[in-house]
């Protein structure tokens, strides 16, 4: 039983299979093109999907050798990287960017990485190419799903390993649904990802959770957006839960993201909605910056403004310092507590100086 990370809600008891777990790992390690040579460096923790399955058994199932730390230290990671000639990099935005700000980074010779996963926007995924893993893979999928459904491959392009979470991996059937018919959409729609094969039998103890979890068809619910490509290779759009409706127009919080995060000055951007009496629900942007670059909130909405429509600019903007975001033991933010702290702090503010 591995428990999901709690991004979104209370962490569930996710049933998995021996077998399962280890024939899907063995795919994920072929897409990365693993061998007995591969030294696996591994900065996070083994008690979630990404550490456990993903990277422990990946390698394993090819006779690799794995890297641990007893805890993630940057400094110490880079030392171990160089000294251990390590290959496969695995590791979240967090710890890509703190190994890239790391003053040792320009003295360590991190050649030897090439290949592994990384998650994130598309600028944390070329940050970790820069520190040298040019193969590094795109990935996504959920513990329910024994880690990864879908994965780019090592050889794929660049553009395709930062922009697609590549194609299914074997043994995975993907479908891409209406959320309220589940009925399959044509290529190129944006609906739910449903998710048939090496699925989890359910969670733990909780049948409710497990009722509303499956289609008619025993799909699993995802509760994620997402499309296919031209080339089959699946791209994410967010989380069903995130969209934001305003004004009675829907907006994807990872699009408006996508832009604040081609600013100079920004280094993490993370949008929510909050209530709002006209709208419904008003865009609200949380920013965090790079280390000594400056931006207001004028300047980022009106770089918001040359790329999206109207109702999709943030309303509000507040900037926080990274160390101030709410993470999972996992370093995911946490979404639904940064919601929270805008909705207290915009009821204490006189709506005539909301910005």
């Amino acid at each position: 039983i591995l428990y999901t990370s709690g991004t979104t809600s209370t962490p569930k008891g996710v049933q998995l299979e021996h077998a399962g777990l280890v024939e899907n790992m063995f795919s994920i390690g072929e897409r990365q093109h693993l061998g007995p040579a591969d030294r696996l460096w591994l900065g996070i923790s083994l008690f979630w999907g990404f550490g456990c399955e993903n990277a422990l058994l990946a390698v394993m199932t090819h006779g690799g050798c794995v890297v641990l730390q007893e805890h993630f230290d940057p400094g110490e990671a880079l030392r171990l990287i160089e000294s251990e000639r390590c290959t496969v990099y695995y590791g979240t935005p967090n710890v890509a960017l703190a190994l890239w700000e790391h003053p040792d980074r320009p003295r360590r010779d991190l050649r030897s990485l090439r290949t592994g996963a990384a998650i994130g926007h598309p600028p944390a995924i070329q940050m970790v190419m820069d520190l040298g893993a040019r193969e590094i893979c795109n990935v996504y999928g959920l513990t329910e799903c024994y880690g990864n459904c879908t994965l780019t491959d090592a050889h794929d392009p660049v553009d395709a390993r930062l922009h697609t979470v590549g194609r299914p991996l074997p043994g995975m059937e993907i479908k891409i649904a209406d959320p309220a018919t589940h009925r399959p959409l044509p290529p190129g729609e944006i609906g739910e990802i449903a998710l048939r094969g090496y699925i989890t039998p359910g969670y733990y103890r909780d049948p409710e959770k497990n009722a509303a979890a499956f289609d008619p068809d025993g799909f699993f619910l995802t509760g994620d957006l997402g499309w296919f490509d031209a080339d089959g290779r699946l791209r994410f759009h967010g989380r069903i839960k995130d969209v934001v409706k305003t004004g009675g127009l829907n907006v994807s919080p990872l699009e408006v993201e996508q832009i604040l995060l081609g600013h100079p000055a920004v280094e993490q951007a993370h949008v929510v909605g909050v209530p709002d009496p006209r709208k419904e629900e008003a865009l609200a942007a949380v920013v965090v910056l790079k280390e000594g670059a400056t931006a207001s909130a004028g300047e980022l909405r009106a770089f918001c403004r040359e790329a999206l429509a109207a109702f999709k600019v943030p309303q509000h903007v507040r900037f926080l310092p990274r160390q101030a975001l709410p993470l999972t033991a996992s370093g995911k933010v946490q979404k639904h507590r940064l919601r929270e702290r805008l909705v207290a702090e915009l009821d204490a503010v006189p709506a005539d100086r909301h910005g």
